[in-house]
């Protein structure tokens, strides 16, 4: 853990104000972060609390414990779709003790339960500037990170993962929050694809006992009044408030409680033992009647507290801090099961799916998906392309990106469509049930070597009468469109050669024409990865080492970064024309680098063992620049890595190598 200064600067402050949206206050407070982090639950014997936690109550702990932030901790989370988690911590059997928080030994000598909880924020600068200028006397903002250094291409730069901010380090407050911050995490993204976000999330933090998020964090205090007009001021917005309860909503359906004990014998107890803090932690389940009888089956009556709103496992329950399950909103529900890719989709998710088709789709591709409604769009109904396109991205950056100079627009929200991530997941399956591919049809990825020139002249004497003479599409797909080629490998397009698409007009050659016949028309149409009227492609070749520079005698670029590590594909292009000094980094696979790739770029697949690569890479001011089809989960990878490993001067294509190809830039296929 390392602690640094931080300055209230006047000037950012006054800067911030300017920007306030009708979030008010809380713009400040959280920024653009999701509301509740985790509570941290403070246990004797971590061992015993994940067993329980996990065998009894229906938990999916992640993993065993592992080195917590504190000194002398071991921690193990539970993790959340709605980007929540459940902490659970201990004290080390070989800590220091001198080295251990006051804090949290003073806790455990006489208690376990909720000691602290924190609430997350996309700026903890912003952040402490805020509450500063409320007159809350804040601590320096404290770094925490891993000390075990991370081997292979990996999310690790070195850097700290996680930045908190306290009102008191030493003795945190019960009743307060500490706020922290994801360093490196692109909060605006994940707010822009919340739902993407969240479905995936969800779908891989399944629970046995139906809980899908946290959704509330009650207090108790001794003096509500006081307390509230304390959270008010820091920037909460209070939506209840009464004689015993103050609520304040956080994110999205996320609430925090303060609540009084009033007459409540259990409240008067917890101040009394233990003062303020939390004593409960409210959790939304799928279905409350599934989460009753999962916990009937493991705990004893006593144990429950059931009515038909909210299931209470009493805090002797569950080390110390009641656990109450309420029924998520019914808005949520739905759009889970709308949002859910399963292998077989559920109801809503089918009828989304339809809808999608039927507002997006049926105009060119036919109501029932038969094609050629409008502007040659194929039809969606051939088994032949939907089994072949379900295990790789064919279909998938289709749809995200669409055709250039075609009338297949991209339906990313990113580039500018009305589709996340998750909408066009469900669009995909819709599209493999309706057309009853259960299995995918396996390829292989290994290239297609054959005669181009001729397949030049097979290409112009069968095919070019539907798909043109430059590829450009006639009755049939344009094949001279660099993003059907970057998508599309060799064993894709031999096998809709030979196979034919069934439901389409196009027919199977694999009668009419030689195996060898049909690799020279599937290494003619990869050639064309650089340009249809390219006479003769350069055989291109990995580069070795001592070429991994590119113009190694001219000036490095000056990039505008956004976010400090994104640069435009344009001011990458630029770079090129004017033959400056760069390394490019191709972090996808070596079968996708053949396939298409920016001239003289470097296959460094981000899941190969990189350690010999690095050694050979010069570490110097050279600009060392990075690309993925994500655009960015490869790319960031291989840039965590290379920072972790000292490269300083790194760079990620915003756009990737697909919209790269889209807007006309050079490109190259390999050998």
């Amino acid at each position: 853990m390392r602690i640094v200064s931080r300055s209230l600067i006047l000037l950012i402050f006054t800067w911030l104000s300017s920007c306030q949206s009708e979030n008010n206050e809380q713009l400040f407070l959280l920024g653009s972060g999701h509301g509740i982090n985790n509570p941290t639950l403070l246990v004797h014997d971590i061992e015993d609390a994940i067993k329980y936690y996990s065998d009894t109550l229906g938990f999916n702990v992640r993993g065993a414990a592992e080195r917590g932030d504190f000194a002398g901790s071991l921690s193990a989370s539970i993790l959340f779709g709605d980007m929540t988690s459940f902490e659970l911590l201990s004290i080390s059997d070989s800590a220091d003790e001198s080295t251990i928080p006051k804090f949290i030994k003073s806790f455990l000598s006489s208690n376990e339960g909720i000691r602290l909880f924190s609430l997350s924020s996309s700026s903890l600068d912003s952040t402490s500037i805020w509450l500063a200028s409320q007159g809350f006397q804040m601590d320096s903002i404290q770094y925490y990170g891993s000390s075990e250094r991370s081997e292979g291409w990996s999310w690790d730069d070195g850097e700290p993962k996680r930045k908190s901010l306290y009102f008191n380090s030493i003795d945190p407050p019960a009743n307060l929050p500490r706020f922290v911050e994801k360093t490196g995490f692109d909060y605006e993204e994940v707010n822009q694809q919340w739902r993407s976000y969240y479905s995936y999330r969800r779908m891989f933090n399944e629970h046995p006992n139906g809980v899908v998020g946290i959704s509330a964090i009650r207090i108790v205090v001794t003096d509500l009044k006081s307390t509230n007009r304390t959270f008010q001021k820091m920037g909460f917005i209070p939506i209840e408030i009464n004689d015993s309860t103050a609520k304040y909503q956080l994110f999205r359906n996320q609430e925090l409680h303060l609540v009084a004990p009033g007459k409540n014998s259990d409240l008067k107890n917890f101040l009394a033992q233990r003062g303020e803090g939390v004593f409960a932690i409210q959790f939304d389940v799928y279905d409350l009647d599934s989460t009753l009888w999962y916990l009937k089956k493991e705990l004893p009556d006593t144990a429950l507290t059931p009515s038909s709103e909210r299931l209470v496992i009493k805090s002797d329950y569950a080390f110390g801090v009641r656990l109450e399950f309420v029924k998520e909103p019914a808005e949520q529900r739905n759009m889970a099961k709308m949002l859910t890719p399963d292998d077989e989709l559920d109801s809503a998710a089918l009828r989304h799916g339809a809808e999608m088709y039927k507002k997006y789709c049926a105009l060119c591709h036919g109501e029932n998906r038969e094609g050629y409604a409008a502007d040659n769009a194929p039809s969606l109904r051939s088994h032949s392309l939907l089994a072949t396109s379900k295990n790789n991205n064919f279909l998938r950056y289709t749809i995200q990106y669409g055709r250039a100079n075609t009338a297949m627009a991209g339906y990313l929200d990113s580039r500018g469509g009305p589709m996340e991530y998750i909408d066009i997941e469900i669009l995909l399956q819709w599209l493999y049930e309706m057309s009853n591919v259960d299995k995918p049809i396996k390829l292989s990825r290994e290239p297609v070597l054959g005669n181009i020139e001729m397949g030049a002249k097979i290409y112009g004497k069968n095919c070019a009468v539907c798909h043109g003479k430059n590829g450009e599409g006639i009755s049939a797909p344009a094949l001279g469109n660099p993003m059907l080629l970057a998508t599309a490998t060799d064993h894709f397009l031999r096998y809709a050669i030979a196979e034919g698409r069934d439901q389409t007009p196009m027919i199977g050659f694999k009668d009419s024409l030689s195996s060898n016949e049909i690799n020279a028309v599937t290494a003619f149409l990869r050639s064309r990865a650089s340009g249809w009227d390219i006479p003769k492609p350069d055989t291109v070749t990995i580069p070795e080492p001592e070429d991994y520079v590119l113009n190694p005698s001219q000036n490095s670029p000056a990039f505008n970064l956004r976010q400090g590590k994104y640069v435009s594909a344009e001011q990458v292009n630029q770079a090129l024309q004017d033959s400056l000094k760069m390394i490019i980094l191709d972090a996808r696979s070596e079968v996708a680098w053949r396939q298409m790739h920016i001239p003289g770029s470097i296959p460094v697949p981000y899941y190969e063992d990189p350690e010999n690569f690095i050694n050979v890479i010069p570490n110097d001011s050279t600009q060392i620049v990075i690309y993925c089809a994500c655009p960015h989960a490869a790319s960031q990878r291989v840039m965590n890595t290379l920072k972790r490993n000292g490269f300083k001067n790194t760079a990620i294509i915003d756009e990737g190598i697909l919209v790269w190809a889209q807007m006309g830039f050079p490109v190259r296929n390999g050998n």
